[in-house]
């Protein structure tokens, strides 16, 4: 798959003084006093030097079942965290670039990151050790993903995608903590010492306002599946250490030569180790057959190898025109809870830089990968066809994807109402530093794919 990294012409954006970090109208975000956060700094190192202490206990347990089963694919390696220490200190982004407070906290979460490798990976050991034999004799067919671009309405369509009892989802909470024994432990304790609606409360309750205005998490549904996996190996501080490492480790599509390993083999092992567990624990569908898995993400560079290890896999896409689903996604990180606020927000430069070059990078690969003639079975859907006819396209997925010429009893056949404007953060493209005619100049043909032009 490319791994194009080149600039759009022209410069989108540096991320320097050009693009101010507040505008007119628009509320601070991130904004703590000096001495508060020296405090919560001070905080964090000693709560980041009690949990390697605490941590510490796991690593012979971990590490003997490592040896029998392998390093396990949700935490980080070593080499992964020595990049991440020494670009927090050796990385040097533009304006307004990173103080020592800065650097000071990312070398902090990384330190964080290293101390739960023995308590996540013991986690995730443990189902080998108690369902092996189980989880081994799950088969995986003819799976359904979508993989979509950000911002692209991919999460809405997997939720009406959900709703058949024929396929079973990984829900968010699932993801974030992929462990089959927790997740029999809590279907004992959910229902009888907490509710669904507690759960659902303390979740949606963590995340700012303006993230929730463009995302309506939940819980118990299905979301973007590999959003937990890169936060668990670190790569969601990239939005930290400037455009350069955004754009190569918080990409989706583009892929970086030390990324090949996360996404073409410890992504997969993720999501045939999460996909299998799902299946297990998942009760049989109508007919009393077991479920079909379905999973929704962005993980197009992981696309090929996914191919390759379930050739029988369908996948979905939709695409929308780049330059609405770009703005939508920066405004989106801006607020995203990716960390604790102490280190504040993404730049608004950085973000555009970054962000700009890696989604635009994306839609070049989603266009020559989904307009293949070898390969897997695709399905590409149109944000716009999907928005005037939802029954059509509902239709059209279960036709190609599902093998059903129409969509089960229940299906949604028009959409859920649901309020998309005055949104707290909401700036325009070129207020973040892009030029948007040059961006369409760029993408052209893919522009023309989402308008249905090219004629595919």
């Amino acid at each position: 798959m490319a791994t194009s990294t080149r600039p759009m012409p022209p410069d989108p954006g540096r991320g320097d003084a050009a693009v101010p970090e507040h505008i007119p109208g628009e509320p601070p975000l991130g904004s703590v006093s000096a001495g508060r956060r020296a405090l919560r700094l001070a905080l964090r190192a000693a709560t980041s030097v009690l949990l390697v202490l605490l941590t510490a206990i796991l690593w012979p347990v971990y590490l003997l079942l490592a040896t029998r089963h392998g390093w396990a694919p949700n935490v980080p390696g070593l080499r992964q965290l020595v990049r991440f220490g020494r670009l927090a200190w050796t990385v040097r982004p533009p304006d307004p670039g990173l103080t020592l407070r800065d650097r000071v906290w990312l070398s902090l979460s990384i330190l964080r990151l290293a101390a739960t490798v023995p308590l996540l990976g013991t986690a995730w050991l443990l189902d080998e050790l108690l369902y092996g034999d189980a989880l081994r004799a799950v088969r995986i067919e003819a799976p359904l993903v979508e993989v979509s671009a950000a911002r692209s309405g991919s999460t809405q369509l997997a939720r009406y995608l959900e709703t058949d009892p024929g396929l079973v989802s990984p829900t968010l909470l699932q993801c974030v903590y992929p462990y089959l024994w927790l997740w029999r432990l809590a279907g004992r304790t959910v229902g009888r010492f907490v509710t669904r609606e507690w759960v659902r409360a303390r979740t949606l309750g963590a995340a700012p306002p303006s993230f929730a205005e463009r995302h309506e998490g939940d819980p118990f549904r299905t979301d973007t599946f590999e959003v937990p996996f890169l936060m668990r190996r670190g790569n969601h501080l990239s939005l930290r250490l400037g455009p350069e490492a955004m754009a190569e480790d918080f990409a989706f599509g583009p892929l970086a030569p030390h990324n090949r390993e996360l996404w073409e083999h410890d992504f997969v092992r993720v999501f045939d180790g999460i996909g299998r567990r799902t299946l297990l624990d998942a009760e049989p569908g109508p007919d009393g057959r077991p479920r079909r898995l379905f999973i929704k993400g962005h993980f197009l560079c992981a696309a090929p190898a996914l191919a390759r290890r379930h050739p029988d896999a369908r996948f979905l896409t939709m695409i929308r025109e780049p330059a609405p689903r770009l703005q939508s996604a920066i405004n989106f990180l801006r607020t995203g809870p990716f960390e604790d606020d102490l280190g504040g927000p993404p730049p608004w430069g950085w973000l555009g830089a970054g962000i700009g070059e890696s989604e635009a990078a994306y839609c070049e690969i989603e266009q020559e990968w989904f307009t293949r003639e070898d390969g897997p079975r695709r399905c590409v859907v149109r944000f716009s066809d999907y928005i005037r006819d939802l029954e059509g396209t509902l239709a059209r997925v279960y036709r190609e994807c599902l093998d059903t010429p129409t969509p089960p009893d229940g299906t949604p056949r028009q959409h859920e109402p649901r309020r998309r404007h005055d949104y707290t953060y909401d700036r325009s493209l070129a207020e973040v530093g892009i030029d948007e005619a040059a961006l369409n100049a760029r993408l052209a043909a893919y522009v023309a794919w989402c308008r249905g032009e090219d004629r595919s």
